[in-house]
């Protein structure tokens, strides 16, 4: 790694082999930064390893990616998800503020209540009703403490083509079978593109605090996997099949109020998808 010591644009990445953290390196070299990476090799949980891997990469600013999942979070190992998300983010914190980087801790709307009557802005209290939920407010208390340089991102609905919920869809309709989709739950789909161009965004501007990075406008579910089809040219009604369950609704969606406040102006929803997709070679128009 000496050879990176002197690149005062190293951009450290842990958890680089998740799905988000994958998609942000990618999106992060394709902007030009020289991207070092670090999974299960380097464990979160181990405080002192990452403060010296900090001291030999000098790096710029630390994305904290790692994580244990929302699907893999319950409370028979909320002590795990606890350990990761929380003790992790500090340690990370941590070796962060050793060199002076600024940490960019990502975290999850999950922070708020489930079933919400309006949207919520950076200066709306959480209230996490969930076992990762809460690790993850915990997560971001931990980095808030640790260090003022510090970037907090909500986000919710990420996709990406390498996997989630965007490829189920159109591996569905590809191999003709039909896909299951909520009507009963709430957010605003946002590609990792435009999740990234805004994080950085913010960096460059030497932004600290927590910021919300969603596009505009809500969606179900069912909406997003219907613009999904209708984009890539397939009927929608013929692959989707409808569901609903009252005890797992959910609304929660997020608005972006500090980064208006920056000047910037995020996309819809439909637009980012069609942008994405388009930029994928993914929709037929």
């Amino acid at each position: 790694m000496s050879e990176l010591i002197n690149d005062t644009n190293i951009i450290w990445v842990t958890g680089n082999k998740g799905f988000i953290g994958n998609a942000i390196c990618t999106c992060l070299e394709n902007e030009g930064f020289t991207v070092v990476g670090t999974d299960a090799e380097l464990s979160v949980c181990e405080s002192e390893r990452l403060e010296a891997f900090a001291e030999e990469i000098q790096p710029r600013a630390v994305i904290n990616c790692a994580g244990i999942r929302r699907d893999a979070t319950s409370l028979s190992n909320r002590v795990k998800a606890y350990e990761v998300n929380a003790i992790g983010a500090r340690n990370v914190a941590l070796a962060a503020n050793t060199v002076g980087a600024t940490i960019i801790q990502v975290s999850s709307d999950d922070v708020y209540s489930s079933k919400l009557d309006e949207p919520v802005n950076e200066f709306d209290n959480p209230h996490p009703n969930t076992p990762y939920g809460k690790s993850k407010r915990a997560g971001e208390m931990m980095v808030r403490n640790i260090t003022s340089d510090h970037i907090i991102i909500r986000s919710s609905w990420l996709y990406h083509t390498s996997g989630g919920r965007l490829r189920e869809i159109l591996d569905a309709a590809a191999a003709g079978a039909n896909c299951p989709a909520r009507t009963d739950q709430f957010a605003a789909p946002t590609s990792v593109d435009t999740y990234v161009k805004f994080m950085i965004k913010v960096l460059e501007r030497d932004g600290t605090g927590t910021f919300h990075i969603a596009s505009r406008g809500q969606a179900s579910r069912y909406d997003f996997a219907a613009k999904v089809l209708e984009l890539a040219g397939y009927n929608p009604e013929s692959i989707l099949v409808p569901e609903a369950d009252p005890k797992t609704a959910e609304n929660v969606v997020l608005e972006s109020l500090m980064l208006e406040m920056f000047g910037a102006e995020l996309p819809t929803w439909e637009d980012d998808l069609e942008s994405y997709m388009k930029a994928a070679g993914l929709a037929t128009s």
